[in-house]
């Protein structure tokens, strides 16, 4: 409407105004991208910076992520009633380690740690008939939100490995100090060296 009265008046100054408008708001709407789907869960797991040099971790929790019960998924085969297991994995810890290729041992210890850092919520409850020990994780996804990696490219910085840079120590191998050296060798050695 404002359009056609700044036409009508030969406004070109109005005109020019408009446009100029109509052009941001193009571009405006062209950076939103309105198509463009939220990631999954299981891609920002894979994408999250924490555990960068552990991808075992990683691993498991993207296990736990895939193997967490749906609404339209089947429960014929449990006894427990669907809308308690909805958003919860059930898995056994000998079926995680098989998946993850580690031992039980090593994913109790890892689900523990996965725990403390506030990445999973554990339920345990003891079987009434058989005193079986049962468990049900649910992976939080605000604690994967708030550790995803700020910039995902390929020229991305990493972290350290180590939390503090490493130097060498009495036992380190260095040039003079190597490993199955006899006597005579390293007087050779030494010898070229002058």
């Amino acid at each position: 409407m404002a359009r056609a009265r700044a036409a009508d008046n030969d406004d070109q100054a109005e005109l020019g105004r408009l446009d100029a408008e109509d052009k941001a708001e193009a571009v405006k709407q062209k950076k939103s991208h309105p198509t463009k789907k939220p990631k999954s869960l299981s891609i920002r797991v894979q994408e999250m910076q924490k555990y960068d040099w552990n991808p075992s971790m990683r691993f498991l929790l993207l296990i736990l992520v895939l193997g967490t019960r749906k609404a339209k998924d089947d429960y014929s085969d449990t006894w427990v009633p669907e809308e308690e297991m909805v958003g919860w994995c059930d898995m056994a810890q000998w079926r995680l380690a098989q998946r993850v290729g580690l031992t039980e041992c090593r994913i109790n210890d890892m689900l523990a740690q996965l725990e403390r850092d506030g990445f999973i919520r554990k339920e345990e409850w003891t079987d009434p008939d058989t005193g079986t020990i049962h468990c049900r994780y649910q992976v939080v996804e605000v604690t994967v939100d708030a550790n995803q990696r700020k910039e995902h490219s390929r020229n991305a910085k990493r972290g350290p490995r180590y939390g503090k840079e490493r130097k060498a120590n009495k036992g380190s191998f260095s040039k003079s100090n190597q490993p199955k050296m006899t006597a005579l060798q390293r007087a050779i050695r030494e010898e070229d060296d002058e």
